[in-house]
């Protein structure tokens, strides 16, 4: 298993000789980690404030959007808890306690509050969140299935969450394990005993952070748009096998690590989704939305195509040149349409300002002439598309919706990598599909 984290400790030690870091650049690179782990860790809870809000509140203090006053309060609640994790951390003379987690459920949670639930033959109900203290009923949830999944019960919560903590002391102690496997044992069990009303998801990304920072990595950010890859690795750990949530823990790893080591030395880790770029993108959108609810201005695409869509469009390109060698002609066709109708020029960037909002671009990616071991050399097309329609954009892959979008609310650098890794995975096995048939 330690193995396939080889990448993963060449980075960690070119990250150990950049220390210490310069405090400007430290600052920085944090800054950019914080607000990425509060917007992420509860928008998968399913808090609504965008990317740009959530700067907004967390860098100026000021609200934006119809948000209940609930969301903004739990937004500034679990960048408090951060911090105190960070305090947490930083400590390496002791370990943390049952009593340091729930603290930290505490302070996320701020405050009891009253929430929805089912008496136990389907009848609606309600019952009290009380933050910081261990659950008092049954929880449980229903899988895809249509199975109860039942947690840890009430009366067993104490006792298993010294024992968790216990054996996260050995764990780190022995070290037979690398800490990215140690971090998903952790998380899991966590999860499985699910000691609050509220909070237990947030908490357990806390608790993998809190491992990583102790041992001098940065945090790791769960991406919302990786939700689904995210939950399908804790139901294969709910069936014994670590080894694809460790993994998953790992990618976001090796993120973290290269955005540390460009701050260290002193380079930009400026991406589309950065703060300054992002507070003008949402202001100006809004502004615009509130107007008319309808297709974009020719400044709101300029602005998109600067911050999302030639980024997208040149990651897009870099990665499928991967599959380039098998074939002996590879071609790139990219077309901004007005209306369907392609235009003039084929080269885009620099026709982009003639494109109409209700237009589209499209990519055509030729893959000519196989040369692999298939007896009959074969052809494959795929198409992308970024298509402008009233109140939102999408980006398609072979007729399929990928993103949908406001037109404020640009596509982030980690949605990028997200959505171009899934358009050359599906790319790539549809070529292997068609070697093989060959064969």
């Amino acid at each position: 298993m330690n193995s396939s984290f080889d990448s993963i400790d060449v980075l960690k030690s070119e990250w150990d000789s950049l220390q210490p870091v310069a405090p400007e650049h430290e600052r920085r690179l944090w800054q950019k980690l914080r607000l990425e782990w509060n917007y992420h860790s509860n928008h998968i809870e399913e808090n609504t404030l965008t990317y740009g809000e959530t700067v907004l509140l967390l860098l100026h203090g000021q609200t934006h959007g119809n948000h209940t006053l609930r969301e903004y309060e739990e937004m500034k609640a679990h960048d408090v808890g951060i911090e105190h994790l960070r305090n947490l951390a930083s400590d390496k003379g002791r370990l943390i306690t049952p009593v340091d987690i729930r603290d930290l459920n505490k302070i996320i949670l701020r405050e009891p509050f009253w929430k929805p639930t089912q008496t136990a033959d389907g009848q609606p109900s309600r019952s009290q969140v009380i933050p910081g203290e261990y659950k008092t009923l049954p929880n449980s949830v229903l899988t895809a299935t249509g199975e109860l999944f039942e947690y840890a019960s009430p009366l067993e919560v104490p006792a298993r969450m010294q024992a968790l903590v216990d054996w996260l002391g050995e764990a780190l102690s022995s070290r037979t394990d690398h800490l990215l496997t140690i971090a998903a044992k952790l998380h899991h069990d966590f999860v499985l005993i699910h000691p609050f009303d509220d909070g237990n998801g947030r908490v357990a990304r806390l608790l993998v952070n809190y491992l990583f920072l102790r041992d001098g990595y940065p945090p790791i950010i769960v991406p919302t748009e990786r939700k689904n890859d995210y939950l399908t690795a804790l139901r294969l750990a709910d069936a014994g096998d670590l080894v694809p949530l460790a993994e998953f823990f790992g990618e976001q790893m090796e993120r973290s690590l290269n955005l540390a080591i460009r701050a260290g030395k002193g380079e930009s880790i400026e991406e589309p989704s950065d703060v300054e770029k992002q507070v003008a993108l949402f202001v100006r959108g809004e502004k615009a939305r509130n107007e008319k609810l309808g297709l974009p201005t020719k400044e709101n695409l300029s602005q998109l195509m600067q911050l999302s869509f030639h980024p997208f469009i040149e990651a897009l390109e870099r990665k499928m040149e991967g599959l380039k060698p098998m074939f002996g002609r590879y071609e790139v066709i990219t077309e901004p349409r007005r209306h369907g109708a392609v235009m003039a020029t084929s080269v885009y960037k620099s026709s982009l300002h003639d494109l109409d909002p209700g237009g589209q671009i499209l990519m055509t990616f030729n893959f000519l002439r196989y040369t692999g071991a298939a007896p009959t050399p074969f052809d494959y097309e795929t198409s992308v598309g970024i298509h402008f329609t009233p109140g939102v954009y999408t980006i398609t892959h072979n007729g399929n919706v990928l993103v949908s979008k406001p037109y404020s609310d640009p596509v982030l650098a980690e949605e990028i990598d997200g959505v171009t890794a899934r358009i050359l995975e599906k790319t790539f096995c549809v070529i292997r599909g068609k070697a093989r048939s060959q064969n």
